[in-house]
């Protein structure tokens, strides 16, 4: 098996090394863009026994400019072949789509002037949220910009810039979660804080003409500092809500006394909720560990966690009584999971941290499969997702050349 697997590698290296050496560069002044489409043949191993991955295509844009550029970038929606690209200008930030068979622009937006924070891309690209500055000054305001309209449209202002928000988007690109951090220091540990969903399908006009959303908020009863973790489900219909109190709490003014064991067991403590918000409802739900956890993904088939030692579980039934199964170890790992729960992929960093390699298993009911290696490249940082239709795994990647410019990469691999 093992020397099987092997021989499989060496094909699929061989076979990236040699069409990515082919690859077609664009040139310019002051920028370089690349653009690949890569067609892989069939290289599944019948004899080898194992249900895994066949990576059949694999699309690539690369992009090369100034460090000051603040450039990200996304796949397009499912089924069409562009990528969604922001870059930050003289005018401000610019938002394109490209379309990475003809390499033009297919359509160029004006996005803000403001230097925007906490920017994320929603997946398929037509929505993308941040937080900018107001003009007054008095505190920052959370604005989602519309990309096929060129508009933009303001979801919260704040009075004063003290409080830190994290977000996340739900898988499909349709909600956009919104809540308080935890370990915000400059508020009272007992302070209350939400959940806020605003559901991007609803997206109008007013009688006035301007452009409105539909929230739900969750309100939650603050009682101590902590770590909050928001998982969406793929559409974001269903949502898991842990906060779990003092895993941290070396960083804090007050510690608690001694090292009893009554202390270690309020260290500890957890609350889980589950989040409806087209029912408006939130249900109080077990605990399923004793231990400090971090919570990876909320899937059909459940909650998939890391502990402290690296293992990834998977807790089924999280909604009534958990059911826990452990896995792999996954430690020292980036993971990405299908909104089915089935397919599982992992970055490790390898050669000295210089390589980024991913990995996929493939569940079969809740056995792993062989771990199978899917690609390997050169990059400083990594960030990816599965793709919606759990049909691709979409990687961002960055690297930096030297003379203050910057390499950034965005890549689709199909399976």
């Amino acid at each position: 098996m093992r020397k099987l697997k092997k021989r499989w590698m060496r094909r699929f290296v061989l076979v990236m090394t040699t069409v990515l050496a082919t690859g077609n560069i664009l040139c310019g002044c002051s920028r370089q863009e690349m653009i690949r489409t890569i067609s892989l043949p069939d290289t599944e191993d019948k004899d080898m026994g194992i249900s895994g991955f066949v990576i059949k295509n694999i699309q690539e844009y690369t992009y090369e400019g100034q460090s000051e550029d603040h450039l990200q970038l996304a796949w397009g929606k499912a089924g069409e072949n562009t990528v969604c690209q922001l870059r930050y200008e003289e005018e401000g930030y610019i938002y394109r789509e490209i379309d990475i068979h003809t390499k033009k622009t297919i359509r160029k937006e004006f996005m803000d002037e403001r230097m925007a924070f906490n920017m994320q891309i929603a997946p398929g690209g037509k929505f993308i949220s941040y937080e900018a500055e107001t003009e007054e000054k008095v505190g920052p305001e959370l604005v989602v910009f519309l990309a096929e309209e060129g508009e933009h449209m303001v979801l919260r202002k704040w009075d004063e810039c003290l409080q830190g928000f994290s977000y996340v988007w739900s898988d499909d690109g349709n909600r956009l979660f919104s809540w308080q951090n935890g370990d915000n220091y400059a508020f009272q540990p007992d302070t209350d804080w939400c959940v806020t969903c605003y559901d991007m399908k609803t997206v109008k006009r007013d009688s006035d003409g301007k452009w409105m959303v539909e929230k739900t908020e969750f309100q939650m009863k603050g009682s101590n500092y902590a770590q909050r973790h928001i998982l969406p489900n793929a559409d974001g219909s269903r949502v898991y809500v842990r906060e779990e109190y003092d895993s941290f709490s070396d960083s804090k003014n007050q510690e608690y006394p001694g090292k009893d064991e009554a202390a270690e067991e309020k260290m500890m403590r957890a609350k889980n909720w589950l989040l409806i918000p087209e029912e408006q409802k939130k249900k109080k739900v077990s605990e399923y560990s004793k231990e400090t956890v971090w919570p990876v993904k909320y899937t059909k088939k459940g909650l998939y966690y890391q502990n402290e030692e690296g293992m990834l579980l998977l807790a089924e039934n999280v909604e009534d009584k958990p059911s826990v199964k452990e896995l792999f170890r996954a430690s020292n790992m980036e993971i990405a999971i299908c909104g089915n729960g089935d397919h599982i992929f992992h970055v490790e960093w390898i050669d000295d941290m210089q390589n980024m390699q991913i990995s996929g298993v493939k569940l079969e009911g809740t056995q792993p499969t062989a771990k199978q290696v899917l690609y390997k490249d050169s990059c400083e940082g990594v960030e990816f997702y599965v793709s919606a239709d759990d049909s691709a795994i979409v990687l961002r990647g960055y690297e930096y050349p030297g003379d203050d410019r910057c390499s950034f990469k965005i890549m689709k691999l199909g399976y």
